[in-house]
């Protein structure tokens, strides 16, 4: 498959890479508003000039492809993928799917009008702890799960970077990772949420880089998440640490290790084998994107979907604003308010 790359300074550095080492895509167009960022991609990829770009439009209109990997700001997606998705080009994106939730609704509109695949690139859900946690908990060998509990904590400062004046640079940049994946390890669907966000007084963030948030889910499971970019403790992975409690055992996310814990024997944790993968990470969400492409079916995190994980990251920042519970439907149904 033929991509097209919109976005190669900043994290869009980590993609083509991935792209030339899959035997399955080739990278035959780049994309930047930034000409040193973009010559020193055309450098490290090998394109001529003639496939190096400062307007997406023109690269689409001027390059035979069949996809664009949209690396862009989230502010940016939007525009970036209706107009691929008017050319007849399938979209991988990077998280999350748009800046607000009207955006989203209409790029996943757009892909099902078009007949074309909309893919968000939830990498996290693609690692061999994820895949395992997944299939232990929806096994059901422990019981339903109960509750759960995420806490990540980073210190980041993202020199130069749209994060510093973002609104809710966690909850927006961050957390969609970990919202996302409380849907995909446990299969429910959040219900509503009560959150907190807050700046410390040493953060260099000029808004919110820390949150609070209870999930009520499906089935009566409760997620306890607690994140925070400014951390000035013990910082978690990136993955964070996850706690899941079930009728006959605690599965617990240590560093990149799955445990299992049976109810009332915690001396007997033990280490679970973690599943076998041909890719991980972004390799297996760019995998994924062109395997449903050539089986006729929807991904993993496509765009329908994954307006479910925006929708939670919205309903956090509502709930922080009014301090209220936020049910999730009335999110996901406000049509032009977010």
């Amino acid at each position: 498959m033929r991509f097209i790359q919109v976005g190669v300074g900043g994290f869009g550095r980590t993609w083509p890479a991935r792209v030339q080492r899959d035997r399955t895509a080739s990278l035959v167009g780049l994309v930047d508003v930034d000409e040193k960022a973009l010559g020193r991609a055309a450098e490290a990829t090998g394109l001529a000039p003639s496939r190096c770009f400062a307007g997406f439009r023109e690269a689409f209109d001027a390059v035979e492809a069949d996809a664009v990997l949209n690396v862009t700001p989230p502010a940016v997606h939007h525009e970036v993928a209706l107009a691929a998705l008017e050319r007849g080009l399938h979209v991988l994106s990077e998280k999350p799917i748009a800046d607000t939730m009207e955006h989203g609704r209409q790029m996943a509109e757009a892909a099902d009008r078009a007949g074309l695949t909309l893919m968000v690139s939830q990498n996290y859900r693609f690692r061999p702890w994820a895949r395992t946690m997944r299939r232990l908990v929806q096994s059901g060998q422990f019981g339903p799960p109960d509750n759960a509990s995420v806490r990540f904590a980073k210190s980041l400062r993202f020199d130069g970077s749209f994060r510093f004046n973002m609104e809710h640079p966690l909850v927006r940049d961050m957390s969609i990772h970990h919202f996302d994946l409380m849907r995909c390890l446990t299969g429910r669907e959040p219900l509503a949420v009560y959150a907190r966000s807050w700046r410390p007084q040493w953060s260099w963030f000029e808004h919110d880089p820390c949150v609070a948030a209870i999930f009520d889910f499906e089935g009566g499971l409760q997620v306890v998440y607690e994140g925070t970019w400014v951390t000035i403790g013990r910082q978690t992975t990136w993955d964070g640490y996850w706690r899941v409690e079930c009728p006959e055992a605690v599965l617990e996310l240590r560093a990149d290790r799955v445990h299992v814990m049976p109810v009332g024997h915690p001396e007997e944790d033990s280490e679970v084998e973690l599943d076998g993968q041909d890719a991980m990470g972004q390799a297996a969400a760019l995998a994924e994107f062109q395997r449903a492409i050539a089986e006729g079916r929807q991904p993993e995190a496509n765009a329908r979907d994954n307006l479910n994980s925006l929708a939670m990251s919205f309903a956090v920042m509502e709930s922080s604003r009014t301090g209220a519970p936020v049910r999730i439907n009335d999110i996901l149904e406000a049509r032009g308010k977010s």
